[in-house]
């Protein structure tokens, strides 16, 4: 093909057909242009095309860790509030026995560590700054209330270290601390589901056809 037009710009010149020879370059010159302008869009299309399935897989990962750490949380809401109502009504015990009776309820804080690795992820491979604003927002905000949650958890466990179960009056300022927990558990876990929920259909109205 290079040959080909080398021959015809040869021939306008042995030709001493000036004129056509402007056109012809330039003629040449459009095509090598059009030819830069197809590659360069090929490649930018190439990369979209990356770019969208990045999205696409991170988006997918980020709906799965959502729903596990939602299904974390309904799995011990149910008892955190069980054990808040029961230390409301319950008559604290007088001696060690009746410590151990009134116990029975009791199975431990049962708080899970929710996870945040898609989206740590998202941030360290560049992905997140793709996703649309409102909702890299809406993420932020549901990420940085879950940390709080981890690290409230963390914090409540503290208060069973240096319990002492055999001393009523101590076991008395124990389980008020564990009421108090309980209430505030209940309150993360409760706007935490919710924060759950709206983010799933977030990611659902932004991306309908494709996540």
């Amino acid at each position: 093909m290079i040959r080909f037009f080398r021959n015809i710009r040869q021939s306008l010149l042995t030709e001493n057909k000036l004129s056509k020879y402007l056109l012809y370059a330039i003629g040449e010159i459009f095509l090598v242009f059009i030819g830069i302008f197809m590659a360069l869009q090929f490649n930018n299309w190439n990369e979209e095309k990356k770019i969208q399935k990045n999205i696409t897989t991170t988006l997918n990962l980020l709906k799965d860790e959502i729903n596990t750490n939602k299904k974390s949380i309904s799995n011990v809401k149910d008892y955190h509030i069980m054990i808040r109502d029961t230390l409301r009504k319950i008559e604290m015990p007088k001696t060690e026995e009746g410590i151990s009776k009134s116990l029975g309820f009791w199975q431990g804080m049962r708080t899970p560590r929710l996870r945040d690795a898609a989206f740590q992820t998202s941030i360290q491979a560049g992905v997140s700054k793709e996703f649309n604003p409102s909702l890299l927002n809406t993420l932020n905000n549901l990420y940085t209330y879950q940390e709080s949650y981890n690290e409230f958890t963390s914090q409540s466990t503290q208060i069973f270290f240096n319990a002492d179960f055999t001393d009523a009056n101590s076991f008395g300022k124990t389980m008020a601390k564990v009421q108090m927990t309980m209430n505030d558990l209940n309150y993360y876990e409760k706007e935490l589901t919710e924060l759950y929920d709206y983010n799933l259909k977030k990611i659902d109205s932004i991306y309908p056809s494709k996540y």
